[in-house]
C-alpha cells in the first residue's frame, strides 16, 4: 500500500446517486453509485483513509411522496424516520457497490453504513423561521387541515404550498466513537447521510441526577456539507472534499462576467461569501463549511465536480481552499 495514510471526509452530492434526467429509480441509482464507487476506489487504493458522507434530498423526497399517496392505507412516519430510511437505503447501495469495487482493486477494506444522529440546539433561530421545503405540493384546503397538526407551509405559487421545516446548525455527531472505531479497524464508514438525523437534548430525568439528559428526534433538515464539516473536525481529518455538480466555485456564477476560482485563501472565501457571491441554496453552505473546517483546525477543503475527484486532489481541477 502507498505510504500516505491521510484521513479524508468525502461528501457526496446528489449527483453521486441520481441526475436531473433520471427519475431516481433503483436501477438508475445503482448505476450511478457504481460509477461513484469506481472513483472512490481509486482514492482508497492510493492509501487514503476515507469517511463518506452523502446527501439524500431526492431520496427522502420520494419517501415523503410515497407516504402522501399511501397515507389512507399506511400510517405516515415523521420526517426524522424518513431520513433514517434514506440513510439505510443509500448506505446499502454504497456498501454493495464500493465493497465490490474494492474487491476488484484487490483491497482488503470493507465499507460499513452507519445510521447517524446529529445534535442540534433546540434554541437555534432556525426553529423560529422554517425555510427548508420538503414533500409534495399541497392545495389551500389541504394546508388548512395540516396546519392544525402544527406543520408550517409556504406558498410557492398562487394556490400551491409546500411544507417547510427548520435547518438548524449541527453541533455534535452522536456516533463519533463508533466512526473512530471503524477507522481504527481499517473499515470505511458511510455516515451523516443527508446531514444526519436531527436530535435535541431532553431535560434531565430528575434533579437528583441532572447530567442524565436524553435525546429526542425532531423534524428538521441539517445541511449535509455542514454536518460533514463537523464530522471532519471531530475526527481531525486532513482534508474535507465536497463533491457537487459544478466544476468549481465561481464569482458571479451564471452571469456574463463569471469567474472560476481555482484557489482561495480563508480570508478570500470569507470576503466573497460576505459579498454574496455564494447563494444560500447552492454554493453558500459549501463555502461556509470550508470556512468552519479551516477555522477549527482543518488544513484543506476541495470543492469539485464528482467526476473530477482525482484531478482535484492533484490540484488540477476544482476549487482548493487553504488557510
Amino acid at each position: 500500500m502507498p505510504k500516505t495514510s491521510k484521513l479524508l471526509v468525502i461528501a457526496l452530492g446528489g449527483n453521486a446517486l441520481s441526475s436531473p434526467e433520471n427519475r431516481g429509480g433503483f436501477e438508475e441509482q445503482i448505476k450511478n453509485v457504481k460509477n461513484t464507487s469506481k472513483l472512490l476506489g481509486k482514492v482508497i487504493k492510493k492509501g487514503y483513509k476515507v469517511v463518506i458522507t452523502h446527501g439524500n434530498g431526492p431520496q427522502v423526497g420520494n419517501i415523503l411522496l410515497q407516504q402522501e399517496y399511501s397515507k389512507d392505507q399506511v400510517s405516515p412516519m415523521p420526517l426524522s424516520i424518513c431520513g433514517a430510511q434514506s440513510q439505510g437505503q443509500i448506505g446499502t447501495m454504497l456498501v454493495e457497490a464500493l465493497n465490490n469495487e474494492l474487491k476488484l482493486q484487490n483491497l482488503a477494506q470493507n465499507t460499513v453504513s452507519l445510521i447517524t444522529h446529529v445534535l442540534v440546539d433546540q434554541k437555534d433561530p432556525a426553529f423560529q423561521n422554517p425555510t427548508k421545503p420538503i414533500g409534495p405540493i399541497y392545495t389551500p384546503k389541504e394546508v388548512k387541515k395540516l396546519k392544525k397538526q402544527g406543520q408550517v407551509f409556504k406558498e410557492i405559487m398562487v394556490g400551491a404550498f409546500r411544507r417547510v421545516v427548520p435547518s438548524p446548525l449541527p453541533l455534535k455527531i452522536l456516533e463519533l466513537k463508533a466512526i473512530k472505531g471503524l477507522l481504527e479497524k481499517n473499515l470505511i464508514p458511510v455516515a451523516c447521510g443527508g446531514g444526519g438525523i436531527p436530535v435535541i437534548e431532553t431535560s434531565p430525568a430528575s434533579f437528583a441526577r441532572p447530567k442524565r439528559c436524553g435525546i429526542k428526534l425532531i423534524d428538521a433538515v441539517i445541511d449535509k456539507d455542514l454536518a460533514s464539516q463537523v464530522l471532519a473536525n471531530e475526527i481531525k481529518a486532513d482534508a474535507l472534499i465536497i463533491l457537487t455538480d459544478v466544476k468549481k466555485a465561481a464569482l458571479n456564477f451564471g452571469k456574463p462576467n463569471q469567474k472560476w476560482l481555482n484557489k482561495l485563501t480563508l480570508q478570500e472565501a470569507k470576503q466573497y461569501l460576505k459579498e454574496g457571491h455564494f447563494p444560500k441554496g447552492s454554493m453558500g453552505p459549501k463555502i461556509t463549511a470550508a470556512i468552519k473546517f479551516i477555522e477549527n483546525g482543518g488544513k484543506k477543503v476541495i470543492i469539485a465536480h464528482l467526476k473530477d475527484l482525482m484531478p482535484a486532489m492533484e490540484g488540477k481541477a476544482g476549487t482548493t481552499i487553504e488557510k
